[in-house]
């Protein structure tokens, strides 16, 4: 079951991946086009403003001809009345204002022929009711009754204004249907931008949600890979523990085996010799081949039982990891020529066992890395121990560990039965391995607890310095 789970892991990983790389795309997509319409409108809906404010521009112009004609008139009529310079005054300036104004007036609509059309309908009907009104400013004041001249000019007057009030209608209705009709297209555009901005920011909400959802299901993936490995590393754990555990009983098996049958065997066998030796040596032609012989054995019965030391050293079961240590490091020093020093702290009580061959192990290792690729020349070999861990360092002076071996080493990629074995050994004791290293040497330091918690039995030992 857990294979199968991590099988059908990677493709939902590659399928996630795909889906929120398209829904990334698709968004990138859909906000580019969304940003390229809104441009594009709020061009359009810019230049449709301008043209409202034109309009209202041409409306103005336009009331603003309506109102100083009506000024002109009034001043003109007061003046012939009463002869006020003030109204005469007020006449020449507003008759400025209406050229200044007829000429904006113009300009404004030069892009509109249909406006200029009736601009060139309006302007002399303007001018020739100035004319008649600039007669009137001159003409003696009298009553209208007693001037025939008079009654005439006012009643043109009257007749041009009716005409010109038309054609100035003429010119506000048809800015008012500009108007109306750039508003209705301002309008329509302003709907336009905002149904996209809607869309755009539906459509966000909508990817956002989706990656969120996404992103929740990757993290719940993640989760039951980070369970299945946790639960893997436990199995492995056990399994590397339980491998080293028979590897353990598997070398006490050996050991006693050349201890206590190949070891008899080779001493029965130089036991015969030395017989033979003694009753034959005047018979025998080559007493120096006996010789060789025994001597043969001598060494075959040293080696067996220096192996059967070093594959499980009854001093380890009978007195303690001290002994066993100080032997172990005794017989190395000899066999390799490294100088070792050893430091060990005085323990009151024995470790348990599970800790003293633990320790062994790490210090039997370390020292045959030490010999094999350190080309040390001096070693230190240091046990310190409280009444709550005990903690074992082996220290050289030879040329260090690889960087490479090393990082694969902290990270966990290390694999084989040597200092990593060693490692998963501590930590199902609840210990740590540490490994650090220069040019200058290197320092292997193992730390376990002294208190030891059995399942199903809470039993304790502590241990502790003298000194503490």
């Amino acid at each position: 079951m857990h294979t199968d789970l991590t099988q059908s892991a990677p493709p939902r990983k590659s399928l996630g991946h795909a889906v929120r790389l398209a829904s990334l795309i698709v968004g990138v997509v859909l906000v580019t086009a969304a940003g390229g319409v809104a441009y594009l409108t709020e061009s359009r809906v810019g230049a449709y403003r301008n043209w409202i404010l034109h309009t209202y521009g041409v409306k103005e112009q336009i009331q603003t001809v309506r109102a100083t004609l009506n000024e002109i008139r009034s001043s003109s009529l007061l003046f012939w009345m009463n002869r006020d310079p003030k109204e005469k005054n007020h006449f020449d300036d507003q008759m400025a204002q209406l050229d200044r104004t007829s000429s904006a007036l113009m300009q404004v609509t030069a892009d509109n022929p249909d406006q200029q059309e009736r601009l060139a309908k309006l302007m002399p009907l303007v001018a020739q009711q100035i004319d008649r009104l600039k007669h009137i400013t001159q003409a003696p004041a009298r009553l209208p009754s007693e001037s025939q001249e008079m009654t005439e000019t006012l009643a043109d007057v009257s007749a041009s204004k009716i005409q010109i009030a038309m054609l100035l209608n003429s010119l506000e209705a048809a800015e008012e249907r500009l108007l109306a009709e750039r508003l209705n297209r301002w309008n329509v555009l302003y709907e336009r931008n905002l149904i996209t901005l809607i869309i755009l920011f539906t459509a966000s909400i909508f990817l956002l949600v989706f990656n969120f959802r996404m992103l929740l299901n990757e993290l719940a993936t993640r989760r039951e890979r980070e369970d299945l490995d946790r639960q893997n590393l436990g199995s492995y754990r056990a399994l590397s523990a339980r491998i080293l555990e028979l590897q353990d009983i598997e070398r006490r098996r050996i050991a006693r085996e050349l201890h206590d049958s190949v070891g008899q065997f080779l001493t029965g066998m130089k036991l015969n010799l030395g017989q033979l030796r003694r009753r034959s040596s005047e018979s025998l032609e080559s007493p120096a081949l006996l010789n060789d012989t025994l001597d043969l054995a001598d060494r075959a019965i040293s080696e067996v039982r220096t192996i059967s030391h070093l594959l499980h050293p009854p001093l380890l079961d009978e007195l303690g990891f001290e002994s066993a240590a100080r032997w172990y490091v005794e017989g190395f020093a000899k066999r390799s020529g490294i100088h070792v020093v050893i430091d060990i702290a005085e323990i009151v009580e024995r470790l348990p066992k599970e800790i003293e061959l633990a320790l062994f192990r790490v210090l039997q290792e370390a020292l045959t890395n030490v010999h094999r690729h350190a080309r040390a020349k001096n070693v230190i070999v240091d046990l310190k121990c409280s009444d709550r861990e005990v903690s074992l360092m082996i220290q050289d002076d030879g040329c260090g560990v690889p960087a490479e071996t090393l990082r694969a080493f902290n990270d966990g990629l290390a694999g084989g039965i040597g200092l990593a074995g060693m490692r998963e050994r501590l930590a199902e004791l609840s210990g740590t391995l540490e490994v650090h290293s220069e040019k200058s040497g290197t320092m292997v330091r193992a730390t376990l607890p002294t208190v030891l918690s059995h399942s199903g039995d809470a039993s304790s030992i502590s241990v502790f310095n003298a000194g503490d």
